[in-house]
């Protein structure tokens, strides 16, 4: 049952993102709110270096949990996935804004 629970988790993560990028994409413009709502964690320092440091332990943990099936057994790796999901869907956010309509200025 935990298992159905985390692959729901996930998915539900996924579909999250992925909508989110495709709202990017259609409503991207200059100086809209699809383009630069990525860049308000730069503005709060605290913030700002908790997701980066948090980005750079998921996509470090899921990787290596492929070579070393003692991370897919630490509590932690659920919450790590969640993270790289999260990285992921953060930077495809920005990339189908940016597809859309090429560089823009946020400021």
């Amino acid at each position: 049952m935990r298992q159905f629970w985390m692959w729901f988790l996930w998915s539900a993560h996924i579909l999250l993102w992925a909508s989110l990028a495709i709202t990017a994409y259609l409503t991207a413009g200059p100086y809209k709110f699809a383009n630069c709502w990525q860049i308000f964690p730069i503005y709060i320092p605290p913030l700002g270096w908790i997701m980066m440091l948090l980005a750079g332990y998921g996509l470090i943990v899921v990787p290596a949990a492929i070579f070393l099936p003692a991370f897919r057994q630490s509590r932690y790796f659920a919450a790590s996935c969640h993270v790289t999901i999260l990285t992921l869907g953060w930077i495809a956010c920005t990339l189908a804004a940016y597809q859309a309509v090429g560089q823009v200025s946020c400021l």
